[in-house]
């Protein structure tokens, strides 16, 4: 017994020993950094290759060192670019005729991809039932790398506000990969919102891998969000690369939509509770990977104004949608949608403030709110 507890405490510091290890180019130049981020280079057998002609490659890609051999890995939305047309799920193996990575810039060194890990035919790729940004990784074995490019070691220790992390990337108006710093602002489930530079997120970026000080892989990037900073580059975890090697059954199920708690709560409980509801489902951290409390492409206040305007439930939107400009990002989507909500409950001023603001949101004349002005009689 004695054995065995000694056993596990050596365990115990070697293994603390090994966390606080940093990769030995880390402190270098980053000019002497191995070569870690790749572009995508894609074709299927049937021709196709991406959605459309402009698109040279698909993103930003990176290969993994997990222990016993070579992984590689992307954004799981970089098929929406590298495209079989003809399927609508996560599926490239059958259809597969090369998929390679290699550093931009650099045609001597590449890495060829085998089979997708994490392949699910009935996950929807694309559209408005799509959630692939939720667990934002497609993870391949990997066929023959040259022994020049280098595996990231990835790391599964929870990540921590403060940390400065690295995100390395092969952005389209990039000539060659690039690194750029940035800081943990907060992580929220699988997602970790980071503030950096955003002028460096660029397109392309998708795919990304983000490092710790330590040189150690904690994610991959996914998007940009909003947040009380600001707008912030998003991150998806190293948990969903752990479930993928670990089999993990119910790997791509969505998650729960929480609109449909606070539309149920208005109609049976009213506004105020269910804005409640709301703040009470951010609080807990848990909930974050049960519920879409920050989908990319989905809002459950927005849609439950949506729903309670076109149910001539006026006020309830307006304060729901008011809400929604609150704690959301600010886009001048939301904002066309509360003018319309404003308008319906019979108050133009507050729909022309609103219209206003869309447009400092976005100033492009394509923007619905600046014909909306013209006939209210109001300037942008």
């Amino acid at each position: 017994m004695k054995i065995h507890l000694l056993f596990q405490m050596l365990m115990y510091f070697s293994l603390a020993a090994f966390a606080r290890q940093k990769e030995s180019w880390v402190d270098k130049p980053i000019v002497e950094w191995p070569k870690i981020a790749m572009i995508n280079e894609v074709q299927f057998k049937n021709g196709d290759r991406y959605v459309h002609s402009s698109f040279k490659y698909a993103g930003t890609g990176f290969l993994i060192d997990n222990g016993k051999d070579t992984l590689a890995a992307t954004a799981k939305h970089i098929l929406w670019i590298a495209k079989n047309k003809q399927s609508k799920g996560t599926e490239v193996n059958a259809a597969l005729k090369e998929w390679l990575m290699r550093p931009k810039g650099d045609m001597r060194d590449s890495a060829v991809m085998d089979e997708l890990l994490n392949e699910d035919p009935d996950e929807v790729l694309e559209g408005k039932e799509s959630t692939v940004q939720e667990r934002d990784w497609i993870v391949f074995t990997v066929k023959k790398s040259s022994p020049n490019l280098y595996p990231l070691k990835p790391r599964y220790t929870q990540v921590k506000p403060g940390e400065k992390v690295y995100i390395l990337s092969c952005a389209y108006e990039d000539s060659l990969s690039t690194v750029h710093q940035g800081r943990v602002y907060q992580k929220y489930g699988m997602d970790i919102l980071i503030e950096r530079d955003m002028k460096t997120h660029k397109g392309g970026s998708s795919g990304s891998p983000v490092i710790d000080s330590n040189g150690y892989l904690i994610g991959i990037i996914t998007g940009s969000a909003g947040a009380e900073v600001g707008n912030v580059s998003v991150a998806i975890s190293n948990e969903y690369l752990r479930n993928v090697l670990d089999k993990k059954p119910g790997l791509n199920e969505p998650k729960k939509d929480y609109g449909e708690l606070i539309y149920h709560a208005v109609i049976h409980e009213g506004v105020g509770a269910a804005i409640r509801r709301y703040q009470d489902l951010v609080k807990d951290p848990k909930n974050y990977y049960v519920y879409n409390l920050r989908s990319p492409n989905r809002s459950g206040l927005r849609e439950t104004g949506e729903r309670l305007l076109a149910e001539g439930r006026i006020g309830e939107a307006v304060t729901i949608l008011k809400f929604n400009l609150k704690v959301n990002l600010k886009f001048h989507e939301n904002y066309n949608l509360l003018a319309k909500a404003e308008l319906a409950a019979g108050n133009t001023a507050g729909a022309i403030m609103a219209y206003r603001q869309s447009v400092k949101s976005n100033g492009d004349k394509q923007n619905e709110a600046y014909a909306a002005l013209e006939k209210l009689n109001a300037k942008p």
